[in-house]
């Protein structure tokens, strides 16, 4: 058995790793795996970077920046397997979401309107000449801070002049909206349901309204492990793929809820992440409950394959966001660190449809769609 240890922070998504590990598709693999539960991304990137652990559940975005060495230490990172599409959202505290309906009292019934009614709010304040609207992110290098700052330019928002963003890492965002330290917020399930549920903030709109079937986290490894140890590169990749799968599948939904609530897992209430699977967003008043399809998507839509296009995507947002300084080769940069051959490799013997394609086109589908025989989602923008 080959011992291989993998750090994760305690999120729905990293559900993969669970099912791996307890339903035992890592041990068909020969794979002794280790799940290290961690507390932020920082931890989680810094001890991949000096090898405390040989692999982790990461941000998507933080391979870019690592790899550039914007933000901490440069190390070349690379990933050939993702852990699924959407399963964020955006929220907001009592208070100010209170303000929010003195705006508009329906406010939750247009999800999509929501960046509209808080302008107002951003606008008033600054002719208050009060302290500007504090968000929390995840961390500076994720999709939830590229979806946070698309969500507030869609209302003509300007997030580094007329908000504050600021890391809290995803499960203190109940303790820092208690502590009244943030105003909103943007954080991956079931941390989103919870703060809700513990009557500390509300849900205004998720991250699949924003970007439908936008990518959140990858399996990363460090390129030197990846060349090393290519095999078993392939085995945890195949395993998760199965774990996926195993997941994706109805009957399976009381086990997995039972797994993540565990303590040395997710640890979350097991009401707070049945929401979060079932893409019910929870209000306290039932007519503001309602149902997102595809909120978080673990396996269908090929959500498991790297596509070079979400780190392109990503990479033009690290620019946007003057977190990248001068020119780079995007197209380069994202085929250097998304390794799609590796997951084709991986799946051979699962005798697998897979798209010969690196990349695809991004913001157009509005609906389900095909690529070369296989089914992908809508991914349109807000």
């Amino acid at each position: 058995m080959k011992n291989v240890n993998i750090g994760f922070i305690p999120l729905t998504d990293s559900a993969p790793l669970i099912i791996a590990k307890e339903e035992g598709f890592f041990e068909k693999q020969g794979l002794n795996v280790s799940l290290q539960k961690e507390v932020s991304w920082s931890n989680v990137r810094d001890k991949l970077i000096f090898g405390e652990v040989d692999a982790a559940h990461m941000l998507a975005p933080m391979l870019m920046a690592t790899t550039l060495g914007i933000g901490g230490l440069k190390k070349h990172l690379v990933t050939g397997y993702s852990f699924g599409l959407n399963g964020n959202a955006i929220g907001v505290s009592n208070a100010l979401f209170d303000e929010m309906k003195q705006y508009d009292t329906n406010v939750l019934l247009n999800p999509k309107g929501s960046a509209q009614v808080l302008k107002k709010i951003i606008q008033a304040r600054s002719t208050n000449q009060e302290e500007p609207l504090r968000f929390a992110v995840v961390f500076p290098f994720s999709m939830h801070h590229y979806l946070l700052r698309h969500w507030l330019k869609s209302a003509g928002v300007e997030a580094d002049r007329e908000v504050q963003i600021v890391v809290v890492p995803p499960s203190s965002v109940v303790k820092a909206l208690e502590e009244k330290l943030i105003d909103g917020y943007c954080v991956g399930e079931p941390w989103s349901t919870h703060a809700v549920k513990c009557e500390k903030g509300v849900t205004l709109i998720t991250g699949y309204e924003i970007w439908n079937n936008a990518p959140e986290k990858v399996l990363g490894v460090t390129k030197q492990w990846a060349d090393e140890n290519k095999t078993t590169h392939q085995k945890l990749i195949l395993a998760l793929y199965q774990a996926s799968e195993w997941i994706d599948q109805v009957g399976h939904k009381e086990q997995l809820i039972k797994y993540l609530a565990q303590p040395e897992y997710v640890g979350a209430p097991e009401a707070s992440l049945r929401n979060s699977i079932d893409g019910e967003i929870y209000h306290p008043d039932a007519q503001f409950c309602r149902k997102v399809p595809n909120f978080s998507v673990p396996f269908k839509y090929l959500a498991n394959f790297p596509w070079q296009s979400h780190a392109q995507w990503i990479l033009q947002q690290m620019k946007s966001a003057q977190q990248i300084k001068g020119d780079i080769d995007i197209q380069k940069t994202a085929a250097t660190i998304y390794l799609t051959d590796l997951y084709r490799e991986a799946l051979v013997t699962e005798g697998v449809t897979l798209p010969t394609a690196n990349n695809k086109e991004e913001g157009v589908h509005a609906q389900p769609w095909f690529m070369e025989g296989v089914e992908l989602g809508e991914d349109c923008f807000i």
